[in-house]
């Protein structure tokens, strides 16, 4: 007879040990965690770009001075026809960009 390979652990015993070596290392974790004495967080790039729009929404009235002097020209000139499906198409394209 001829053996090819042994192995010290098999089955339930190598599952066992490898359970009881994570939870060890989770053990680590949170001992480093509470040793630091401060929770931490990380924001994602997305996040930071979510929170600058944001505060740049707020920061802004949102009235853009020179578009409103044209469209009041172009009113007063009797040049100004609107056409609803461009206004409705733009809307559109607006949400779509903003929610995804």
């Amino acid at each position: 007879m001829t053996i090819n390979t042994i192995t010290p652990f098999g089955g339930y015993e190598a599952r066992r040990l490898e359970q009881q070596e994570q939870q060890r290392q989770e053990s680590q974790k949170a001992a480093v965690v509470q040793e630091s004495g401060a929770d931490r967080i990380s924001i994602s790039e997305e996040g930071r770009l979510k929170m600058n729009m944001l505060k740049a929404a707020q920061e802004n009235d949102g009235v853009r001075a020179d578009k409103v002097a044209d469209v009041k020209a172009r009113i007063e000139a009797g040049e100004y026809n609107p056409d609803s499906k461009d206004i409705a198409a733009s809307l559109l394209k607006q949400e779509l960009d903003i929610w995804g």
